[in-house]
């Protein structure tokens, strides 16, 4: 396997990939519309390398099409996706997300959940912004992605129905459709789409637990092993009205919705040994873990122009209520017969009640030519409703358990105020600004009867330049500081439990991330950029974890670290081999360095990284498109656990009927089953390894038909 591997990659790496603003300089993909004699030729990008962002064009991508948001991120360039639905961009965690310039208030379990149901076929770009200006939001240490969907503007009536069905494991399907329709002033939209998502993962995870930190002596083996079934289903509208007050004012009111249920069932194993390898405990485990959510947002927006110069001002209002249900059984059965060890069944009762409102007003303000300047404030209240319940059986009897069960309250208040200013010389494109964020918080554990009160005001600097020495050759320079705050869930000191052997637990104590990034970059004409790039990250998270040999359970939990670097060169080329043939190829090679006590640790040993996509994509008649991806990645360092090598292979195929205005896809993801998530920590007295065989080997075919 790795010899073809190591082929497709040299086939696959011979042409590298770039693409500038000017998106006509790239053959992906080419339609042609006749307007009597002439004929126009536009051409589209699947890539599209802006001033501050990477833009993926998800809609020119057959690989994407049936899938869902989160299969599409796993594709886009830089972004990798953990097993837990966990973003990262150039290697580095604490990815803020954007749905259409909005910044999402989910967790991650919750945000995982939504983009696991959201269609691909509703999204039109996929944005990759690391070092915004100071107009966007501090948060998000690695930077931003904003998921940008689909909203058609034609007059009249317009529209896109989709369905699709694929199987890997198990089966998926996605169905929906997205209508608008435009007359004078005013327009109005909706989409509908429904999603299942069948999913079986196999796991297993070998323990080691020395005698000592020399590590010379095992004292015990633990092996567990599972499979999972985990069907989700969802049902996700929006619908929403647009209306032209005056040629300078437009106001927009919509309202999305986001209904989805998932389960895990996972029947597993779980082994202990002894020191001379003798067997202490067996046990038939099984977890069983219901949800249920309900998400709407409710929203208002508008834009002025005050005059003809460009002087404008924008608002957008939203309030958010979100409903999350979860009910856990847990139980571990000794298949020793003989065996004394006795484990007591669990259940547990975790529902979750979000409430957020969000404000923002923005003014442009030209001063003289090819001068401006942008302000604006933005105000956010958040809060998060969590009592939880866990309990335990005893002789038929469900008892409360006292070291899980909470009720927990957490209120957040961000208001934030910037001003940013651009100045566009001949050559040079000059952009400052500055932003500042109150922040506080208000933690109530009201089980234990413990409040936690923090604020902190921090300022948030931004520089960007772009010189263009000539009409082919051009750098670039920038420089922003953000911030990664806990979450909620973080926060907690309960625990949560993933089954009767793991929990995860919050620490109380965490603080935010502050990370100053700086990048400087090369552009020779439209095909080659190369870009240097360097992070500082203080008080950086990192996950850890405490094995207990006396009950056989482990638990995660986080600290704050003194400090990690992540530094590396990003590289972008395209070719265009033949008229049929073009090849994109996105390299990366970074490394992070971690440096602080963990867990008796002075530091982590840093890797170098590469990671490299290859997209070729195929003009074989005026109907007949085709696509192949590769997408390697060496060996990582994710805090204290190291990733090993993974490699995705994919392929697709388009053609376009019923005059044009339907398409039929087929594609394959993952064709070798090699994109697996395979990670290993050594600290103190214990050894992990966890071997995640993930459910991404996936055929799809996918009809799309616009009216």
């Amino acid at each position: 396997m790795k010899n073809i591997i190591t082929s497709l990659m040299l086939v696959f790496s011979v042409y590298s990939y770039s693409q500038t603003e000017k998106e006509t300089d790239s053959v992906v993909e080419t339609t042609i519309n006749a307007l009597e004699e002439i004929v126009i030729t536009k051409k589209k990008v699947l890539y599209t390398q802006k001033s501050d962002r990477l833009v993926f064009n998800v809609e020119n991508s057959i690989i994407s099409e049936g899938g869902t948001a989160l299969d599409v991120l796993s594709r886009a360039p830089g972004v990798v996706v953990s097993q837990d639905g966990d973003l990262s961009i150039r290697g580095q965690q604490g990815v803020a997300v954007m749905i259409n310039g909005k910044l999402t208030q989910l967790s991650q379990k919750e945000l995982a959940n939504y983009l696991k149901s959201t269609a691909s076929s509703n999204i039109k770009q996929i944005e990759v912004i690391t070092n915004p200006s100071s107009k966007y939001d501090a948060t998000g240490k690695a930077g931003i992605i904003n998921i940008v969907l689909k909203k058609p503007n034609s007059s009249g009536l317009k529209g896109t129905a989709f369905t699709s069905y694929a199987r890997g494991r198990k089966n998926r399907t996605n169905s929906g459709f997205n209508l608008n329709y435009n007359k004078d002033k005013w327009g109005v939209y909706g989409n509908y789409s429904y999603t299942f998502r069948g999913e079986e993962e196999r796991k297993k995870f070998n323990q080691l637990q020395y005698t000592d930190e020399t590590r010379q002596t095992i004292s015990s083996k633990n092996h567990q092993t599972s499979v999972t079934d985990e069907p989700l289903t969802s049902n996700n509208f929006k619908i929403g009205t647009q209306y032209e007050i005056s040629p300078k004012t437009n106001l927009e009111v919509y309202v999305d919705a986001k209904i989805g249920r998932y389960q895990n069932i996972a029947d597993g194993r779980n082994t202990l040994f002894n020191a001379m390898n003798q067997l202490q405990f067996d046990a038939a485990t099984y977890n069983d873990s219901k949800e249920k959510w309900n998400d709407y947002t409710y929203a208002f927006s508008g834009v002025h122009k005050f005059d003809t110069e460009g002087k404008t001002m924008s608002f957008d209002f939203e309030y958010e209520t979100s409903k999350f249900r979860s009910n856990q059984f847990q139980s571990a059965k000794n298949i020793d017969p003989a065996s004394m060890v006795e484990i007591d069944d669990r259940r547990g009762f975790i529902p979750s009640q979000l409430r957020v409102f969000t404000g923002k007003v923005d003014f442009v303000n030209p001063l003289k030519e090819k001068q401006s300047i942008e302000w604006g404030f933005k105000g956010s209240i958040k809060n998060n409703d969590n009592p939880s319940i866990y309990e335990y059986s005893q002789n038929n009897v469900w008892i409360t358990d006292l070291k899980s069960t909470n009720h927990f309250e957490y209120k957040e208040q961000i208001y934030a105020a910037y001003i940013n200013y651009k100045y566009q010389l001949e050559k040079l494109n000059i952009q400052g600004g500055i932003r500042t964020e109150y922040t506080a918080i208000n933690i109530l554990q009201k089980t234990m009867n413990e409040e936690h009160k923090d604020d902190y005001l921090k300022w948030f600097p931004s520089l960007s330049l772009k010189y263009e020495f000539t009409e082919n050759h051009a750098m670039h320079a920038s420089y922003s500081k953000r911030i990664n705050r806990p979450s909620q869930f973080d926060l907690n000191p309960f625990r949560f439990y993933d089954d009767s052997f793991n929990y995860s637990q919050g620490n109380p104590n965490l603080i935010p991330e502050i990370t100053h990034a700086a990048e400087i970059g090369y552009a020779w004409k439209s095909a080659f950029m190369a870009t240097v790039y360097f992070n500082k990250t203080k008080d950086v998270f990192t996950e850890v974890y405490v094995y207990n040999p006396a009950d056989n359970t482990t638990v995660t939990s986080q600290i704050n670290v003194d400090k990690s670097y992540n530094y590396g060169v990003n590289i972008t080329n395209t070719a265009e081999i033949y008229k049929w043939w073009s090849v994109n190829t996105l390299l990366n090679v970074f490394e992070n360095k971690f440096m602080g006590k963990v867990v008796n640790t002075e530091k982590i040993d840093p890797i170098v990284t590469l990671n490299m996509n290859v997209q070729n994509s195929f003009t074989i008649t005026e109907t007949w498109k085709a696509e192949a991806n590769a997408q390697y990645q060496s060996k990582s360092n994710l805090g204290i656990y190291e990733r090993d090598s993974f490699f995705d292979f994919s392929i697709g195929i388009s053609k376009q009927v019923l005059a044009n205005k339907g398409s039929i896809k087929l594609n394959v993801t993952d064709i070798f089953n090699t994109n697996n998530f395979y990670i290993n920590s050594v600290i103190r007295q214990t050894s992990i390894d966890k071997r995640y065989d993930l459910d991404n080997r996936i055929a799809t075919l996918a009809f799309t038909y616009r009216i």
